[in-house]
């Protein structure tokens, strides 16, 4: 059996409820959707358009000397194993937001994000992006996305600050920011075989009441009962 991982649940949703997670991969049981604002996708996309194909280092001499050269590319990656359980692989499947290359010919994969990033998430952040990471250095096959040489990913962060309006034009502006995380190819790999597969093997986990999923349905008069 073979199970596509998203990289932005292995770090919030498998972080806020391994019930939800669990039931998610294993029984198709989704967790409720919510709703985001689609301003911030309309911004997000709006910098990547207008940033596309330039040196952010002219735009900005705090952000990388690198040129964004794509976006919203399909990765899969290679099959991950434990060979404690030999019945189930996991391989990894999303959209990344973007691509940064380096005057060296080095790249990094970058997410957008728009309003400040809380440094509670940074760890959450890094696991995603080096999940990206991971896919594209170990592609399924030759005919996914990859990239020969990574040297880092990170957070390319707008930061709005003022609001303006003029000649009945709205302007939001800010600051950006690169938040830079290293590559730790091999430690995703193994958090994969030692902590995903083994859960997503075992036996359905008890939800905690504090589990946000698990509270939502509780208001509904579900109930657990272990098997």
């Amino acid at each position: 059996m073979t199970i596509y991982l998203s990289p932005s649940d292995l770090a919030f949703l498998y972080e806020q409820s391994k019930w939800g997670f669990y039931n998610k991969y294993k029984n198709g049981i989704k967790r409720p959707n919510f709703t985001m604002p689609k301003i911030f996708n309309i911004i997000d996309s709006l910098i990547k358009e207008k940033y596309l194909n330039q040196n952010l280092s002219t735009i900005d001499s705090n952000l990388p000397d690198a040129i964004v050269t794509s976006a919203n590319n399909w990765v899969v990656s290679r099959e991950i194993c434990n060979e404690s359980y030999p019945d189930l692989k996991v391989q990894i499947r999303g959209i990344i937001d973007g691509v940064f290359e380096y005057p060296d010919k080095s790249y990094a994969i970058v997410d957008f994000k728009t309003s400040e990033i809380n440094p509670e998430y940074l760890d959450k952040y890094k696991l995603q992006l080096n999940a990206y990471s991971y896919s594209v250095t170990y592609p399924e096959n030759s005919k996914k996305f990859s990239l020969p040489a990574l040297k880092n990913t990170g957070l390319l962060v707008f930061q709005p600050d003022n609001f303006e309006v003029q000649d009945n034009k709205a302007n939001l502006s800010g600051q950006f920011k690169w938040v830079e995380f290293d590559l730790d190819l091999d430690g995703f790999e193994s958090f994969v075989k030692e902590e995903i597969i083994p859960l997503l093997c075992g036996k359905e986990p008890t939800p905690d009441k504090s589990d946000p999923q698990w509270e939502y349905l509780l208001q509904f008069g579900f109930s657990f009962e272990e098997e």
